[in-house]
């Protein structure tokens, strides 16, 4: 499912990721652990095609990320919570990418509803607390219905019903 090759990346003098290989297979939970700076925001990045190795390989479902077809159906993905527009309201920020990913409007009920945020779905996301962002990622993450999904800190800021 997911497949990093003598991966290695260095950022400047930083050697960020350094010789990593590891398969995750299908349906089962993989996680990192590591104190900051350890390379595990990386190596996703790195996964995700949105850092490019400077060693290795990494591949999802058998390719590389921006060789997949329709990707928002293949891979989820939550790198960080504060990437909603603050003035949009979080219905529309998934609206916008559900229409961006070709992916029908009904799909963005659904996903409000499994993270817990249909009742705050008409609210601005700049007033979410940080565990309703995380579920607002989990939710655009979601849209897609995809085969992995990627998350980054996951745990981070949940509240009571971002946890369950």
């Amino acid at each position: 499912m997911i497949d990093v090759d003598h991966l290695s990346k260095r950022f400047g003098k930083t050697q960020a990721v350094s010789d990593l290989s590891f398969k995750a297979q299908p349906g089962l939970v993989t996680g990192f652990l590591g104190p900051n700076g350890a390379g595990k925001s990386t190596t996703l990045r790195a996964v995700l095609g949105l850092v490019h190795a400077d060693e290795g390989k990494a591949t999802v479902l058998g390719r590389a990320f921006r060789e997949l077809d329709r990707p928002s159906e293949r891979v989820g993905a939550v790198l960080e919570a504060s990437h909603v527009h603050p003035g949009r309201s979080g219905r529309n920020h998934l609206r916008v990418l559900a229409i961006a990913a070709g992916l029908p409007r009904s799909r963005v009920e659904e996903v409000l509803s499994l993270v817990e945020l249909s009742a705050a779905a008409k609210r601005r996301a700049g007033g979410y607390s940080l565990g309703m962002r995380q579920r607002l990622g989990l939710a655009a993450a979601l849209l897609g219905d995809p085969e992995v999904l990627v998350l980054d800190e996951p745990a981070n800021g949940l509240d009571p019903q971002g946890i369950r």
